[in-house]
């Protein structure tokens, strides 16, 4: 009978050995895991703030281009008036190009 005991002993001690080993194996593929995920959180957070800065950069670059075409359309408006060879309401012409800059 003792020697059954040294066997159940030693298989018990090479379960715990196994167990110990995919405790382990699990434990660094978790700490894997997570290192990824935060990695990819970060990298996530910095692409979100440069698209936020570059859609900044271009809505100041809309309102600059909208306020030249507004300066041109009056220079243009101007123009033809100091001609008067037009008998075309300008105004009328430019009105629906008007629409568009709002959007």
């Amino acid at each position: 009978m003792p020697s059954k005991k040294k066997n159940t002993k030693a298989v018990v001690n090479e379960f715990d050995e196994d167990y110990r080993k995919k405790r382990e194996r699990n434990n660094q593929a978790v700490k894997k895991s997570r290192e990824k995920t935060k990695q990819n959180t970060i990298e996530t957070h910095k692409r979100v703030e440069n698209l936020r800065v570059e859609n900044r950069v271009l809505e100041n670059e809309i309102v600059n281009l909208k306020k030249k075409l507004k300066l041109l359309k009056e220079l243009f408006i101007a123009q033809a008036r100091a001609k008067n060879n037009n008998n075309v309401n300008l105004k009328e012409l430019l009105s629906s190009d008007d629409d568009s800059d709002e959007e």
